[in-house]
């Protein structure tokens, strides 16, 4: 067993009803003044809107709620946008900590805008993994999807417009100070949401586990995050008022968001970016059409699954058998890449080699390029 560490820095509260304590916790917290980022596609969900009138009988100083209305994954100008919103005309913050209330997207938007308000300067300044900064206000993540595990980890990925590159603003300073899994968050997620967020989570932990920068513990979130996707995405969607299995989903994300901190990415990752950045495919499908192909190489290859499943050579088929039973896409035509477009993800490639050396296999950029002609032609 090789030297490794593990950062573990986010309190979990979990279980039914927990989200209704959110008042309570942030009082405990000795926080006073409130911002809240909330996805506008549960805004007015009956559920969310009896957590806030909650958090507002608390009476605090400030709570200053901004709904989460972008039409596309979070970008760096619209940080720059909203962060006005929650500081004062001398440019400072007009509240103590941020509350994330929602998928991931809106979750990193709460991290990116807790760091912007106390480090100055335009958002694309601080991209990648910044240095000498002051750190970030707290935030405190409810999440509504299952599968993003950005509740438990320090990345917050945002794009850069002009670049077309998703980049991010990551540093340890990120972590959630709280999160708050509570099943009936997730329980009215739409089955397209549902189905990209848990396919999400099924990357984290089958990338998270066979990476070479992987180690021991998060091998072992990885082995248990795949039981409770894989086991319990179908039978959820299936039977969507059934609570424990949502609760398994929950978990299987947080425990997918412990392997990408102990592990990083590798090919599928890096080729759902590119398909995102350039054809604004949600991020968790973009790694779903990716993620069997990449399973079905490297068992071709020679490297075992077994911990994973009882036939190694059998888990590619079993994901694209629950790939069939869910409806997700199947071929970059889905997404609108055609024989007259598909060179931009083919350029795209050239610059991936560090990503795809995390393979356990080696997989070249000449490998991508043949993989996504591959299903282009599907």
């Amino acid at each position: 067993m090789n030297q490794f560490e593990f950062n573990l820095k986010t309190k979990l509260k979990f279980g039914p009803g927990e989200a209704f304590n959110l008042g309570k916790y942030l009082k405990e917290l000795r926080f006073k003044k409130i911002g809240i980022i909330v996805d506008s596609g549960v805004f007015n969900v009956d559920y969310i809107r009896k957590v806030l009138e909650n958090i507002k009988k608390e009476e605090f100083e400030r709570v200053k709620i901004w709904e989460y209305n972008l039409k596309a994954e979070p970008d760096y100008d619209s940080l720059d946008r909203v962060k006005l919103e929650f500081l004062d005309e001398g440019q400072k913050p007009i509240i103590d900590c941020f509350v994330g209330i929602g998928g991931g997207s809106v979750m990193d938007f709460a991290k990116g805008l807790a760091f912007l308000v106390v480090n100055s300067g335009e958002a694309r300044k601080y991209q990648g993994f910044p240095t000498d900064i002051i750190p970030s206000f707290p935030t405190i993540t409810l999440p509504t999807t299952a599968g993003t595990g950005s509740e438990v980890t320090f990345h917050a990925v945002f794009i850069d417009l002009g670049e077309k590159k998703k980049l991010g603003i990551n540093t340890i300073n990120n972590f959630p100070l709280l999160t708050i899994l509570d099943p009936n968050l997730v329980s009215s997620c739409p089955r397209s949401v549902a189905v990209s967020s848990g396919i999400d989570c099924l990357v984290h932990v089958l990338e998270g586990y066979v990476s070479r920068g992987s180690n021991y513990l998060a091998r072992v979130f990885a082995k248990e995050g795949f039981k409770l996707i894989f086991n319990n995405l179908l039978e959820t969607l299936n039977n969507p008022k059934n609570l424990d299995g949502w609760a398994n989903l929950q978990l299987g994300s947080y425990f997918g968001g412990l392997t990408l901190l102990g592990s990083g990415g590798g090919p599928v990752g890096a080729l759902s970016y590119i398909l995102g950045v350039h054809f604004k495919v949600p991020h968790g499908l973009a790694g779903a059409l990716f993620l069997p192909h990449i399973v079905e190489y490297n068992i071709k290859q020679g490297y075992d699954y077994k911990e994973l499943c009882d036939k190694n050579e059998m888990l590619s088929e079993k994901i694209f058998e629950l790939y069939q039973k869910l409806d997700v896409p199947s071929s970059l035509r889905d997404f609108g890449v055609n024989e007259e477009n598909i060179n931009v993800l083919l350029k795209e490639i050239e610059s991936l080699d560090k990503a795809f050396s995390q393979n356990p296999i080696p997989f070249t950029v000449e490998d991508g390029k043949k993989l996504l002609i591959k299903l282009i032609q599907k």
